[in-house]
């Protein structure tokens, strides 16, 4: 395979990974003190030993499955994905940012999400019924179908840690060996922090980093 069509194969991965986010209009307050939690550019760059990582998107509300989009089980998809609507939909969040950087052949991708609560309790509800998905799909392969295709891309989801005082899990694609995505997820006071890296041989060591920097920033 030609290094051009491995990486429009890695692009396609991404996009299930990723899921849909819809950008969506809504009026910017003068200081975006949630979103100014997330990592910069330079912090991501640092974290993945880097220089080429650039913004995507920036975001509202959590995502949902593409139109048509179908999913072997449907609550594992929080293994493979961070700040989907399946978790956080009723959950009473009060505010949301998320934000994806990528580099230019989109073989490395980084989304990062904060949802705040009216309490730290309500925060770590979030976080337990995220662990408790985790837990609940361990072992077990999640097989996504893309809407209007018969072509299926399959995750292996891995047992969940705790590291650092970090929830992680990790996924891995038998068919591209080495490449997966990593899961991280911590409560800061009455924020969730919710993240993942996508790419080959990242490691858990690299999303707690990711997480632990959102989170030692709340002083909300």
């Amino acid at each position: 395979m030609s290094k051009a069509g491995a990486m429009l194969i890695l692009a396609g991965l991404l996009a299930v990974t990723g899921c849909t986010r819809t950008v969506h209009d809504v009026a910017t307050p003068q200081v975006d003190v949630l979103g100014s939690m997330l990592a910069s550019e330079s912090e991501l760059n640092t974290i993945m030993s880097t220089t080429g990582l650039r913004s995507k998107t920036a975001l509202r509300q959590p995502a949902k499955l593409d139109a048509g989009e179908r999913a072997s089980r449907p609550e594992c998809v929080p293994v493979i994905g961070n700040a989907m609507d399946s978790v956080y939909q009723g959950t009473g969040y009060t505010n949301f940012r998320e934000n994806q950087f990528a580099d230019d052949t989109d073989s490395v991708e980084i989304d990062q999400a904060v949802a705040m609560f009216d309490t730290p309790a309500a925060a770590r509800a979030v976080a337990a019924k995220t662990v408790g998905l985790w837990r609940q799909c361990a072992g077990d392969t999640l097989s996504m179908t893309e809407g209007g295709s018969s072509k299926s891309y399959q995750y292996v989801m891995a047992a969940p840690a705790r590291i650092d005082g970090v929830d992680v899990t990790h996924d891995e694609r038998p068919d591209y060996p080495g490449y997966g995505d990593r899961r991280a997820i911590m409560v800061a006071d009455n924020v969730v922090v919710d993240v993942r890296i996508s790419g080959t041989d990242v490691t858990d060591n690299q999303v707690v980093q990711l997480a632990k920097t959102i989170g030692g920033r709340n002083s909300l």
